[in-house]
């Protein structure tokens, strides 16, 4: 399902003194299936972006098509292209609002006039998908839980309501290394195995390296540059100029270079940059010790 931005601007409380335009003539294309990153330094536009792709925000100029559907339209049925596309909100958890995980979880689809059996199925699969079991968090205050399984309740919630598309707004934000470790694995089994297409955006270079297939780069509120993640994260210098840190990578690489080893900067793992630094190291004729 793919989604489509053309010359997309927006202001926050036009033609008031507190007018602030944040995005300037976007163009995006997100194909279907894609897992697509977006980083930028605070204030570049990456919510307010994200939040066009579910009509959560409407284009001052420009248009977005969701699945062929104009959110511009005053015919088109805004709860249907949020149905088809979900979003999971910074603090994630500040999303739960039932009782229990399983009323939370249950909420959306019973909005969607599901059957009771419908329903059951639904937060049955959308748990697994998150990693809860069913039997031992269905009835587990909300407010029990730690910081990484409220998380993944918010998204299990959102899941259930079966969306072609996940917008994930920086929802590792704040989780120690193991919740964030276990969130990770969950949106990466959601993109490779239920082919579920991703927006993800996200302050740690290292994770969106990790996960995405494509990037885009906002500063100001315009795309300042965009491609496959190997291609941008190797622009150092142009990421840096807008105040990102590339990933700790890229990083090692680019001081390897400084001190002579000629590495290529596109490695996204341990294991492709030792794999580099053996070939360079060999290519030196120096050899690899541990190889």
């Amino acid at each position: 399902m793919p989604i489509n931005l053309a010359g997309v601007s927006y202001t926050y409380q036009a033609g008031t003194p507190f007018e602030k335009e944040v995005l300037f003539d976007i163009s995006l294309n997100i194909a279907d299936g894609e897992f697509l990153g977006i980083i930028g330094p605070t204030q570049a536009g990456k919510t307010t972006l994200a939040q066009h792709c579910n009509a959560l925000l409407i284009p001052k100029k420009g248009k977005v098509l969701v699945d062929g559907l104009n959110t511009a339209d005053k015919k088109t049925d805004l709860v249907k292209v949020r149905q088809k596309v979900g979003y999971v909100f910074q603090n994630p958890e500040h999303q739960l609002f039932k009782t229990t995980v399983g009323e939370d979880i249950a909420f959306g689809p019973a909005n969607q006039k599901c059957s009771k059996t419908e329903i059951e199925r639904r937060i049955r699969e959308a748990m697994e998908l998150v990693g809860l079991d069913y039997y031992q968090f269905f009835c587990r205050d909300v407010f029990a839980l730690s910081g990484g399984q409220k998380r993944r309740a918010a998204i299990a919630g959102v899941l259930a309501c079966r969306p072609k598309v996940l917008v994930l707004d920086d929802v590792t934000a704040g989780l120690d290394p193991r919740g964030r470790e276990t969130i990770l694995a969950v949106i990466r089994n959601l993109h490779r195995e239920k082919k579920i297409t991703i927006i993800f955006i996200s302050s740690s270079m290292d994770e969106v390296a990790r996960l995405a297939e494509r990037v885009v780069v906002l500063h100001r509120g315009r795309i300042v540059l965009e491609g496959g993640v190997r291609t941008v994260f190797a622009q150092v210098d142009r990421l840096k100029a807008i105040g990102l840190e590339p990933p700790q990578i890229t990083e090692i690489m680019l001081h390897l270079n400084q001190k002579g080893i000629a590495v290529p900067l596109d490695a996204l793992n341990l294991d492709e940059a030792l794999e580099a630094v053996i070939a360079a190291l060999k290519r030196a004729g120096a050899g690899a010790p541990w190889s």
